[in-house]
C-alpha cells in the first residue's frame, strides 16, 4: 500500500484547523498577552517625587495595581530632560512589564539634541494621560495687566522685559522664543533649572514674567504676589475663564500647550498594549483622580494608541516647524 509523501505545512493547517488555533503569530506572545500581567510592573517617570507628574504616576499605578491585582511600582528614573527613561525603555523586553510616562520632552529632545539615544520607532504610544498647559505670570505689582501690555513695555524698551524658563531648549524656552518672533519683540530669555527656582526672582522684580505650570502658580495666586497673563493652551481654563490662550490673544504659532502620556517598547503584543489604553483610561475617568490632576493644572485626557500616535506626528510637526523658524538651538 503506497501512503502519500508527507507534508508539514499542510498538515500544521489542518492540525490548527482542527483545534481551533493559529500559528499566525509566536506562542510565546499569546501567552504574555492571555495572562498579563502575572507579576510586577514597573513604571518609569523622569521627574522627581514629590512632583505632579510624580503623583499622577503613582495614582495610576495605584489605579491598576487594584484592577490587575498585581503591583504596579513607580521608579523615579530622572535626569537628562527625560532621555535616560526613554533609553531604559527601549532596552527593555517588549514585554509589557516596565512602561514609562513621558512629558513632551519626549518629541522635544529629538528635535533639539544631536544624540537623544532612541527613536519614536524604537516607542510604542499607549495613551495621553493629561495636556499640560503652562501659564506667563508676572509679579502683582508690574504695570502690564495683559500680555498686550507687556508686549507694549517690551517694544518701548527693547531689552528691558525678561522671561524665565524651566531650562533651555524646554517648551517654556521655545514658546518664549516663538512669542518674541511673532510679537516683533526681544524679550530676554533667563533659563532656570525649574519654576520654583524662578519664582524668587519673579516677585522680587529680577526676572519681569516667568513661565511655569498652571498648578504651579495657582497656589501661589492666593497669596497676590503673582497674576496670570496669558496662557499655552487649546482653549481657556475653566479655573481661570478670565486668562486668554495666546491663541486668543493673537499669538497661535506660540500656543504650544504640552502633554503627558504613557508608552511601552516597540513589539509589545498589541493586547498588551490595548489592554494598558483601557485600564489608563478607567482610572482617569474615576472622580477623585480627575480631581486631583485638574488641581495640578493639568487636564486629564486619554486616547486610543492609534489616536495618540497621530497626535504625537502632529506634534512633532508643530514644535519642528517653531524650532526651525527660530532656528533655536541648544547652548
Amino acid at each position: 500500500m503506497k501512503f502519500p509523501a508527507f507534508r508539514p505545512t499542510a498538515f500544521l493547517a489542518s492540525f490548527a484547523a482542527a483545534v481551533g488555533v493559529s500559528f499566525s503569530m509566536p506562542l510565546t506572545a499569546n501567552a504574555q498577552s492571555g495572562d498579563f500581567p502575572n507579576r510586577p510592573i514597573k513604571l518609569m517617570v523622569a521627574t522627581a517625587p514629590g512632583g505632579s507628574a510624580d503623583a499622577t504616576a503613582r495614582m495610576i499605578a495605584e489605579g491598576l495595581t487594584q484592577a490587575w491585582g498585581q503591583p504596579v511600582v513607580v521608579e523615579n528614573r530622572t535626569g537628562a530632560n527625560g532621555m535616560i527613561a526613554a533609553q531604559a525603555l527601549t532596552k527593555s523586553p517588549a514585554d509589557g512589564y516596565t512602561i514609562y510616562m513621558s512629558l513632551s520632552s519626549i518629541v522635544q529632545n529629538l528635535l533639539l539634541q544631536p544624540n537623544p539615544g532612541y527613536r519614536m520607532e524604537e516607542l510604542t504610544p499607549v495613551s495621553m494621560v493629561a495636556v499640560l498647559p503652562i501659564a506667563l505670570a508676572a509679579p502683582s505689582q508690574l504695570p502690564a495687566s495683559n500680555l498686550a501690555e507687556l508686549l507694549t513695555m517690551a517694544k518701548q524698551k527693547p531689552g528691558s522685559v525678561s522671561y524665565g524658563s524651566y531650562g533651555v531648549g524646554s517648551g517654556a524656552h521655545i514658546i518664549g522664543v516663538a512669542l518674541n518672533k511673532k510679537a516683533g519683540v526681544d524679550m530676554t530669555h533667563i533659563p532656570y533649572k525649574g519654576e520654583t527656582d524662578s519664582f524668587a526672582d519673579l516677585v522680587n522684580g529680577r526676572v519681569t514674567t516667568a513661565w511655569g505650570s498652571v498648578g504651579f502658580y495657582a497656589n501661589h495666586l492666593s497669596g497676590g504676589k503673582v497674576k496670570l497673563l496669558a496662557v499655552a493652551s487649546p482653549h481657556r481654563l475653566k479655573a481661570f475663564p478670565n486668562v486668554p490662550t495666546l491663541g486668543e490673544a493673537g499669538y497661535p504659532e506660540a500656543n504650544l500647550a504640552g502633554f503627558t502620556g504613557l508608552f511601552l517598547p516597540t513589539g509589545t503584543p498589541p493586547a498588551i498594549v490595548n489592554k494598558y489604553a483601557q485600564g489608563v483610561a478607567k482610572v482617569l475617568a474615576t472622580p477623585e483622580v480627575q480631581a486631583k490632576v485638574v488641581s495640578f493644572g493639568w487636564e486629564p485626557m486619554t486616547n486610543t494608541p492609534e489616536a495618540f500616535k497621530k497626535q504625537l506626528d502632529e506634534e512633532m510637526q508643530k514644535w519642528s516647524t517653531v524650532i526651525r523658524e527660530n532656528n533655536i538651538k541648544l547652548q
